[in-house]
């Protein structure tokens, strides 16, 4: 059952709000027992042979966020043992106690996470899932936050719009509503339309071509390898960005307000400012859980450019243990110990060219990530530079002849021509109309605004025959 499906969209999504809000006027801890148990539903009918593991997983973390908060000395220790406790001994027992809890549960989360991957067979959201539960034991060891009962806790991990795909969730601003507000409805519901027409009407109309594409590395011309590259780009975004919009929306029809991940990443001008708008969650938590302790920027540069490269060889293998997502991590680092550098020399450069120096760095970095591996990459990356392997559609022939003169050729291509037509206006799109969030904060009740909700929600229903996994699912 997946976001862009008739039976999430008209049966389990409305009654699961219907029964919700129904329940939370008469108890509201029925109604978060209802959502547990929707959400492992959902998890189930994706994936149900990892369901079991989603379950151990959140009552392990559990039982170890209890421990830890039980191992913290704040005045009130549950203990006996250690009620009348005053030595520096006693302190010093609590806080290793504390450590130790802490550091069980990181190597729990992450030997799990680094099991599955190695074999290759990644339980649906385990990054997701070990992520938020990794950051909600280290802000309750920081005593940043409280513990949370077992069904808060339940609720907050499992919650059906997230489990999957993220955002990764802040236990410190996650909180449910148990009011219906129609605003907040309407809004949702509007940011669940746009993101839905995202998914189904762009990102998968640009699959078709792009994995035709790949699949033909070896042979691909000088304009192909091109749009494989920027095809993928738009792809990824949208069919990210897109389940992201329908995620925030979902939440917000049950009054949660998720954290935004993405900000018109492809606006960029620099890479440092691609990486505070592109999956803004993910880099929220690798700076906020490995670069910031690692020591961040505080001391020196040397040792910045040291964090900055193992925070982003983090994030390629939490994308995946394959060489090419390792090597796009680490070239991602180096980008952005270059462009930490730059700044340094306060060389001013224009806007335009910024923008376009980080869009084909990000783009090249695509091909990469995209690829099987090193050696495909290299194929289309060498066909992108080589400008003389240049060919048109057969049928421009007659048009476009005389080309051959200065070394143009002729013939199949291997993909829809259309197609080449079709992702440059994907990407003025993507640069020019203001982003999801932007329209949903513009957002006003009214004809107009419901005419074009619905139009959309008409052509999105239309491309449904053609249903087709999230990206952000393998990983």
């Amino acid at each position: 059952m997946l976001f862009n499906s008739y039976e999430f969209i008209y049966i389990f999504l409305p009654v699961t709000l219907v029964i919700f809000f129904t329940l939370a006027n008469y108890n509201k801890n029925f109604a978060s027992l209802l959502l547990v148990i929707s959400s492992l539903i959902f998890y189930g009918c994706l994936s149900v042979k990892f369901l079991p593991l989603l379950i151990i997983s959140v009552m392990v973390n559990y039982f170890v966020s209890v421990r830890i908060s039980a191992s913290g000395f704040s005045g009130n220790w549950p203990s006996k043992k250690y009620s009348s406790a005053k030595s520096s001994g006693s302190s010093c027992n609590l806080s290793s106690a504390k450590k130790f809890w802490l550091i069980l549960g990181i190597v729990f989360n992450f030997g799990l996470l680094g099991y599955f991957k190695l074999i290759n067979s990644l339980p649906l959201g385990i990054s997701f899932y070990t992520f938020t539960q990794t950051a909600y034991l280290v802000e309750v060891f920081r005593n940043s936050i409280t513990t949370k009962s077992l069904l808060e806790y339940s609720g907050y991990v499992t919650f059906f719009p997230c489990i999957t795909s993220g955002p990764i969730m802040n236990a410190k601003t996650f909180s449910l509503s148990y009011e219906l507000d129609y605003e907040n409805l309407a809004k949702g519901i509007t940011r669940f339309i746009l993101g839905l027409f995202k998914k189904v009407c762009i990102a998968d109309v640009i699959a078709l071509s792009v994995n035709e594409l790949f699949a033909n590395a070896g042979i691909l011309t000088f304009f192909e390898a091109w749009a494989a590259a920027l095809g993928y780009g738009m792809q990824l975004y949208f069919d990210f960005s897109g389940y992201s919009d329908m995620a925030l929306g979902i939440g917000l029809m049950f009054g949660v307000n998720l954290p935004e991940n993405f900000n018109s990443p492809y606006k960029s001008t620099s890479i440092i400012d691609f990486w505070r708008r592109w999956h803004i969650s993910l880099g929220a938590w690798i700076r906020d859980y490995i670069y910031i302790p690692l020591g961040g920027s505080r001391e020196g540069e040397f040792k910045k450019v040291r964090n900055v490269f193992i925070a982003m060889l983090f994030t390629g293998i939490w994308h995946g243990t394959g060489l090419t997502f390792i090597i796009w991590g680490l070239l991602h680092g180096l980008m952005l110990a270059v462009n930490h550098q730059w700044r340094r020399l306060n060389v001013k450069i224009p806007a335009l060219i910024s923008w376009l120096i980080t869009f084909l760095c990000v783009t090249f970095a695509w091909v990469i990530f995209r690829s099987e591996s090193l050696d495909e990459a290299g194929k289309i990356i060498t066909a992108m530079l080589y400008v003389k392997n240049i060919m048109l559609p057969s049928k421009l022939v007659g048009q476009l002849g005389f080309l051959r003169a200065y070394g143009i050729s002729f013939g199949s291509l291997a993909t829809n021509w259309k197609f080449f037509a079709y992702v440059p206006f994907v990407i003025l799109t993507a640069l020019i109309f203001p982003n999801t969030q932007e329209l949903t904060g513009k957002f006003k009740h009214g004809t107009f605004s419901l005419a074009i909700i619905l139009v959309l929600s008409v052509i999105s229903f239309m491309n449904f025959s053609g249903i087709s996994d999230f990206l952000y699912f393998q990983f």
